[in-house]
């Protein structure tokens, strides 16, 4: 079993229902163009299908994609770039698409969907902006928010799977390993 992802969360996540897999990061763009639902998939499949050119087993990839008002919040570079998303999504509801491909190698076979879940943040106010980009939690995570950790105090209510907005969503993932014979 192989998590073609270099994410420590998505590794996390999967090792509360694998108790052995290994870590494989794909070199594969993660960019893609389009619906976020379809670029979120198209980046999980590059992901899976580049470490099964030099691996073989059953490979996991995943994507997760942000989408605020239609414009999609990637991982912000700056403080500045991590405050205007956050500010973009105070008192507002936004989406969060994972793709995932659970791609076996032998004998062939390969499964894809994508995750959906909506997010109502509060109201936030420039106070709590400066001390959540003060503890540098924002870099790195897509939307410039983890749920898991500190911005958990924005979020409002979700609508969905909880660990599809850490990166990883659980049951999904299950049922595409039940698809190819992994049962978990």
């Amino acid at each position: 079993m192989i998590l073609a992802s270099g994410s420590p969360r998505r590794a996390e996540l999967l090792s509360r229902i694998l108790d052995r897999f290994e870590v494989v990061p794909s070199g594969a763009d993660e960019a893609s163009s389009g619906p976020p639902e379809k670029a979120a998939l198209a980046a999980a499949q590059a992901k899976a299908r580049e470490v099964a050119r030099s691996r073989h087993g059953i490979i996991i990839g995943a994507d997760t994609i942000v989408v605020a008002q239609g414009r999609i919040l990637g991982k912000p570079t700056t403080p500045a770039e991590a405050r205007d998303m956050l500010e973009s999504l105070s008192g507002r509801e936004h989406e969060v698409f994972t793709g995932l491909c659970v791609l076996r190698t032998d004998p062939p076979s390969e499964r894809s969907a994508v995750e959906r879940t909506t997010v109502r943040f509060r109201p936030l106010l420039p106070s709590e902006i400066d001390a959540y980009i003060s503890s540098g939690e924002y870099a790195d995570k897509a939307g410039a928010y983890g749920i898991q950790g500190r911005a958990a105090i924005f979020v409002d209510r979700i609508s969905g799977d909880y660990y599809n907005v850490m990166g990883l969503p659980l049951c999904r993932l299950a049922l595409l390993l039940r698809e190819v014979g992994v049962g978990v």
